[in-house]
């Protein structure tokens, strides 16, 4: 009995772990935008997060998006950074006062 069940997780096991579609994936993150003067830098966390305002109309923004791919370069945003991604292009931009910091997209499939 203790046998067939452990065949029966493994089988589990192997059905649960799909891969990586790039295509839907990439097409998700390209629809994604963001233009933002940083005020509040983001935590590192799973969810990434940043306040700020928007730089042509001043208007106070909150920027968030629950895909890890920003918030693998949360350490490099500072407070006065802009933080560019804008929709269609696969690119995530850290405009900082002397140089942009330019993050292109890379899917991995398994």
């Amino acid at each position: 009995m203790k046998i067939s069940l452990t065949y029966i997780f493994i089988f589990f096991l192997f059905c649960s772990c799909k891969k990586v579609d790039c295509s839907k994936y990439t097409e998700m993150i390209s629809q994604e935008e963001c233009n933002v003067v940083v005020d509040i830098a983001p935590t590192n966390s799973v969810w990434f997060k940043i306040k700020g305002y928007d730089p042509v109309t001043h208007d106070l923004k909150v920027s968030e998006t629950s895909n890890r791919w920003w918030n693998l370069y949360a350490d490099e945003i500072e407070i006065g950074d802009t933080v560019v991604k804008k929709r269609g292009e696969l690119t995530f931009n850290i405009h900082k006062k002397d140089t942009v910091i330019i993050h292109k997209w890379k899917c991995y499939e398994n």
